[in-house]
């Protein structure tokens, strides 16, 4: 590959690098935020004696969703049990999926964050929450693709003309947006 067209390629695989970056590190974060909401919601209920009521049945219920979605989160984004997610979450194994999974954990722990007897630090973090999960929703859905940056990085690493490596030609067709 000539200079030009390795200059050329660079800006959009270093973008794409950040973005898949920054995505895996709010993913992390939010999964970890909601285990952390999920955990402190269960010790409140079982302080304040709210286990014996019904609405503190429904606070222990959503308590393990969120605690199991959280998990769920950093696993996907460690690759711990990536087959038996999608054996048994079989919508996770496409784009369109895994970005409706964010969608719904962010709004969730959004609306957690609506509630009046929350402390006002708790619903700034499930805001913030909210906006890292519907960000991460969002790169799945428009972001770069893991599997063409990994090329493109390696394409690069190997200074191999363009004309060998597929996803570097599809992306080389498409000019690169201007921000």
């Amino acid at each position: 590959a000539t200079r030009p067209e390795a200059a050329r390629l660079a800006p959009p695989m270093a973008r794409a690098e950040l973005l898949l970056k920054g995505k895996r590190l709010c993913a992390l974060a939010s999964g970890g935020v909601l285990i952390t909401f999920a955990v402190l919601s269960l010790v409140g209920c079982f302080i304040s004696f709210l286990w014996v009521t019904p609405i503190g049945w429904m606070i222990i219920i959503s308590s393990i969703w969120y605690a199991a979605f959280g998990g769920l989160m950093i696993a996907m984004q460690l690759g711990y049990g990536a087959k038996l997610i999608t054996a048994n979450a079989g919508f996770l194994d496409s784009k369109y999926g895994r970005a409706m999974f964010y969608f719904f954990c962010g709004s969730m722990a959004g609306s957690s964050a609506g509630s009046h007897d929350a402390w006002l630090v708790a619903q700034i973090f499930a805001y913030i929450n909210w906006g890292m999960c519907w960000f991460v929703g969002i790169l799945e859905l428009c972001g770069p693709k893991e599997k063409v940056a990994n090329v493109l990085a390696q394409h690069m690493a190997s200074q191999l003309p363009v004309e060998h490596v597929p996803a570097a030609n599809a992306l080389a067709q498409h000019a690169a947006p201007s921000f």
